[in-house]
């Protein structure tokens, strides 16, 4: 069963699959310059089977027992642009798009640069 965030509204409650959460991390990460892509294979590896953990669109999602986010985001990195550079606005950019599209908050993202991509 996939993990989801849950939070009580007024009238009931609501629930955003992680995926919707990858998602719009994902988003927010591809908009930054120096994002050649995300790097959904490198975000998957064994232990996520065994923690019943996935990645989604290369970003993985935990929500810890306060409801707080943590995203590890895999990108591929243009071979021009300055690494730290790209993870920062990277990081910046996806709190700011997940807290303001859910109304949630985001603990941590920790970006993984996994690959470059050189220019043919």
């Amino acid at each position: 069963m996939p993990q989801q965030m849950e939070q009580e509204a007024p009238n009931g409650t609501v629930r955003v699959a992680n995926e919707v959460i990858a998602s719009i991390a994902a988003m927010a990460a591809q908009e930054m310059d120096g994002v050649a892509g995300l790097d959904e294979p490198n975000a998957r590896h064994f232990s996520d089977w065994i923690k019943r953990q996935t990645a989604h669109r290369g970003v993985r999602v935990t929500v810890d027992a306060e409801k707080s986010i943590h995203l590890d985001v895999f990108v591929t990195v243009d071979s021009g642009a300055v690494l730290g550079n790209v993870a920062e606005r990277v990081q910046a950019n996806v709190v700011e798009s997940v807290e303001r599209m859910l109304n949630l908050d985001v603990a941590e993202v920790n970006v993984f640069v996994s690959s470059i991509a050189f220019a043919s």
